[in-house]
């Protein structure tokens, strides 16, 4: 291998490594979406069950208001593109529950890209290995 090959695999390890990072920060993105749908399931379970209606009910920034919850069967779920839609609980558990298998066959996606891209990784800095160890001079 010649400097230039070297040179040349040492920035693909650089750019696989930062794809690795873009990846893993994605999957972490995932990761919390996932837990914030089943989240949104456990209580939407739990509302049905609610026979005192009044409630804490969030408006944005972590601040929240008292409400009172006058209807606890049906829900508003946004079903994609800002559409809004009126749903009942169990139907609305449904939508969030594909939402959820959705996010996890992505995660898997990337979790196997990342996996390409970490063999990559290992033959490249093989190879690396194999150029260091050649112009190593021998020790007695």
């Amino acid at each position: 291998m010649n400097d230039e090959e070297y040179a040349s695999n040492v920035y693909l390890l650089q750019r696989y490594q930062e794809n690795m990072e873009e990846i893993y920060g994605e999957t972490e993105l995932i990761g919390r979406l996932i837990s914030e749908y089943e989240r949104v399931i456990e209580t939407l379970q739990e509302m049905s069950n609610i026979e005192e209606k009044e409630g804490l009910i969030p408006i944005g920034g972590n601040v929240f208001v008292y409400g009172n919850l006058k209807d606890t069967k049906n829900v508003i779920v946004n079903v994609g593109r800002g559409v809004l839609v009126e749903k009942p609980v169990n139907s609305a558990i449904d939508t969030i529950n594909k939402k959820i298998s959705d996010l996890k066959k992505s995660q898997e996606k990337l979790f196997k890209t990342a996996d390409e891209i970490r063999l990559k990784m290992e033959e490249i800095s093989q190879k690396l290995r194999d150029k260091d160890v050649q112009v190593s001079p021998k020790k007695d």
